[in-house]
């Protein structure tokens, strides 16, 4: 039997199909694009996604054997939703997690039902770009597609709509909507009253990995697979990403370098904690994630790049390992989107610190580096402090391309063991692994993330490299705390300056 799992994202679609022993036997990819506009919007159109699952999965079984298709399972990105009618035609465009517009609603919110109950009822802490505040934002500015409409939904919803005719969604991508207790798995009826919102507008949350039904004869031949293919209930793409990455046991976690680092862990409770470290259910039941992100990371890089140091990436590479004694008084903040985790911050500003006039551009990239993996040790450390102690780390996406960075994670990260993993869709792994499990072609998810995950290898630290950081760390939190402690002065002292046009004032 092949198995074919999609990973649903924001810029596009991928498929791969894999054979039962875990060998992949074809993939993918379509692109599509966002629209966005004032207020913070950030938009996509539905159809895209069906596009481009068509498209990706017609790519991936060329040439194969239809036949031989015997299940899927999906991937996809959380909380972008739009409303529906009861055929599931959109009435309105997918409002991405991107978004912002819901900025009053989300504050109205968080006043009625008070931000420490949302953030433990439901696993994160009040956000515009999540569905509580976006529905209410609907039906306070669309109202009558809101009252007209039948579902509000998510892109699993409908992608599984459109699969097999199900409407379902799992409880990792149900958790990311703000609107679930994490606690039992089911829409909390406060929130959702407080968020103007009906039980029956929201999708049935059914486990990950429940059998949804086979394909549709519309899906079929949209896709080039026959009717008896399977369809199994997929996750979060982090989760899937997780799974695919073999992150499957506490003290785990898998380091996701993108645009943005995503920290995702394994965890035997919710982790909650003061710096909000969002946890949720896990694909495994009885476990959950514990999810941290550190915006603009990996796109900190790109930035540098693009408009300082120019070259190519293979040319900062191998030149910014022999600056670590050079560079050692040079600081990077990167806050470049704001800061997110440990410390939440969306006014926060990236900065250099430490420059004379011998600092070239290699030695601001060797910084930026440097920058990245301080925060996320500083986001490791808050998890350790939260009583979730990582021990193994591996790490997937952009980074792993770069020794450098490599490198200077192992030695800033000492007290985890690094692993660089060979498989790059890790998302879309984690969605075969499902559909493998479900059609039983592996009795349970770490047969089936050993069999099609294609492994690791360790990332052994440099002693010397391990006693610069050390001190180069204590140092940066130093110079990150008192940046922090100046805007909190600044932000003080503007709030007691007097109103020069007040006509009080003499």
């Amino acid at each position: 039997m092949l198995i074919i799992g999609i990973d649903v994202g924001t810029t596009g679609c991928k498929a791969i199909v894999m054979d039962e022993s875990g060998m992949p036997a074809g993939s993918g990819y379509w692109g599509y694009g966002l629209v966005t506009g004032t207020g913070g919007r950030v938009e996509q159109d539905p159809q895209d996604w069906i596009r481009g699952m068509t498209e990706a999965v017609r790519q991936a079984v060329e040439g194969l054997d239809p036949s031989e298709i015997g299940a899927l399972s999906l991937s996809t990105q959380a909380a972008s939703s739009l409303l529906v009618d009861e055929a599931f035609r959109p009435l309105t465009p997918a409002i991405t997690w991107m978004d912002g517009r819901a900025v009053e609603q989300r504050d109205a919110l968080e006043k009625e039902l008070g931000g420490e109950f949302l953030y433990r009822t439901t696993g994160w802490i009040s956000h515009a770009s999540l569905d509580m505040a976006k529905g209410l934002w609907l039906s306070e500015h669309e109202t009558d597609l809101f009252q007209a409409a039948a579902y509000f939904v998510t892109t699993l919803e409908v992608m599984n709509h459109f699969l097999t005719g199900a409407i379902a969604i799992d409880p990792t991508n149900a958790a990311m909507r703000q609107m679930m207790d994490i606690g039992t798995n089911q829409w909390h009826p406060s929130i959702l009253k407080a968020a103007g919102m009906e039980t029956a507008m929201l999708p049935p949350i059914l486990p990950t990995g429940a059998f949804l039904g086979c394909l549709t004869e519309e899906a079929a031949e949209s896709l080039g697979l026959h009717e008896r293919v399977k369809v199994y209930n997929g996750a979060h793409d982090q989760y899937c990403g997780a799974l695919g990455a073999g992150i499957l046991k506490p003290g785990e976690a898998m380091l996701s370098t993108g645009t943005a680092w995503v920290v995702m862990a394994v965890s035997e409770q919710p982790v909650f904690s003061s710096s909000h470290i969002s946890p949720g259910p896990h694909v495994i039941p009885g476990l959950y994630g514990a999810l941290a992100s550190l915006p603009a990371a990996g796109a900190s890089l790109d930035w540098l790049k693009n408009n300082i140091t120019g070259g190519s990436y293979a040319e900062i590479d191998g030149s910014v390992l022999c600056r670590v004694e050079k560079s050692s008084d040079l600081f990077f903040l990167p806050f470049l989107a704001g800061a997110c985790f440990p410390s939440l911050n969306t006014n926060a500003k990236a900065a250099f610190l430490g420059m004379d006039l011998d600092t070239d551009r290699m030695d601001l990239a060797l910084a930026c580096m440097e920058g990245v993996a301080f925060q996320l040790r500083m986001a490791l450390d808050e998890y350790e402090s939260s009583g979730l102690m990582v021990t193994d780390l591996r790490v997937t996406g952009g980074a792993v391309n770069s020794l450098a960075w490599t490198t200077i994670l192992a030695a800033v990260c000492e007290k985890q063991n690094i692993g660089i993993l060979d498989a790059r869709d890790t998302p879309g792994l984690g969605a075969a692994c499902i559909a493998a499990v479900g059609a039983g072609v592996h009795p349970d998810y770490g047969r089936a993330a050993s069999a099609f995950g294609k492994g690791f290898r360790r990332m052994d630290a440099d002693t010397g490299l391990v006693c610069h950081y050390q001190r180069k760390y204590r140092r940066y939190l130093a110079k990150w705390l008192a940046m922090n402690l100046a805007e909190e002065a600044c932000d003080r002292e503007n709030n007691e300056t007097p109103d020069l046009n007040n006509e009080q004032r003499v």
